[in-house]
């Protein structure tokens, strides 16, 4: 009922029944390591479940167009020996998605099935955005497929939780990017400026500018494995979990 009742707040309770079932029929929303992806991604769903259809989808495949332009242009110069560079380098922009996604997959940019799920987002935006008079007579279920689409591919490519090979795994409530992938030319550019860098035993702090990781100064000389990681973060004791009580703590004893 709760839902419902936001529901109601945000579109009216004139076609209730409809919006409900939209909102059923598009699932829950995947969250983006990028803030502008989270952005566009709920317009275009909030234009859906409105009933407003033509308008989701031709945001939904703007958007993932979007993305696909990003991923090359952002990352091109990271792959300057490749045999794609020379078709793209001076390029300002791509609507050829097949040929974006074989170069994005030539350079292991994609994990697994999302090259497809971007070629099958570019036909329906081919059939949509170009004059086709069967568009009309499709386009509530050509706008949840491309919706549906769109959600995989950034539940997959950009999500916090969606098992991507860059993270540890078995690190529950938290994600830490694997040794190995840290100089990964993706990760390097979309995950690790919006991550900390933390110790296991780190903790987290609510200030007014947003969550704040605090950990240890120093944990020492020594190195550990990816997994040796993930088992003193599962197995850590809470009372070495670092606080802001701990750390002001430490700072009156070193001035005593």
């Amino acid at each position: 009922m709760q839902c419902i009742s936001r529901l109601e707040q945000q579109y009216g309770s004139g076609q209730i029944e409809k919006v409900v079932k939209n909102a059923i029929d598009l699932g829950p929303k995947s969250m983006s390591l990028l803030a502008y992806h989270n952005q566009f991604h709920e317009q275009a769903r909030r234009s859906f479940v409105a009933g407003l259809y033509y308008p989701a989808l031709v945001a939904a495949c703007a958007l993932g167009e979007r993305i696909l332009n990003h991923l090359v242009l952002d990352l091109r110069d990271s792959f300057k020996s490749s045999r794609s560079y020379p078709k793209v380098y001076r390029k300002k922009s791509f609507d050829n998605w097949k040929f974006a996604v074989q170069v994005l997959e030539e350079w292991n940019v994609l994990v697994e099935a999302v090259g497809t799920k971007f070629e099958l987002l570019g036909e329906l935006r081919n059939r949509s955005i170009h004059f086709d008079p069967e568009t009309y007579q499709s386009l509530q279920e050509d706008a949840l497929a491309a919706l549906h689409l769109l959600n995989d591919i950034i539940a997959k490519q950009f999500g916090y939780f969606g098992r991507q090979p860059w993270f540890i795994e078995d690190t529950p409530g938290a994600q830490f990017v694997k040794r190995v992938y840290e100089s990964v030319p993706f990760v390097r550019t979309y995950v690790i400026p919006r991550s900390g860098f933390v110790g296991p035993f780190y903790g987290m702090e609510l200030s007014d500018k947003g969550w704040l990781h605090l950990d240890y100064a120093d944990y020492g000389d020594g190195d550990i494995s990816d997994h040796e990681f993930a088992t003193l973060y599962r197995e850590r004791n809470p009372e070495k979990v670092v606080s802001r009580e701990m750390i002001e703590r430490a700072s009156r004893d070193k001035r005593a």
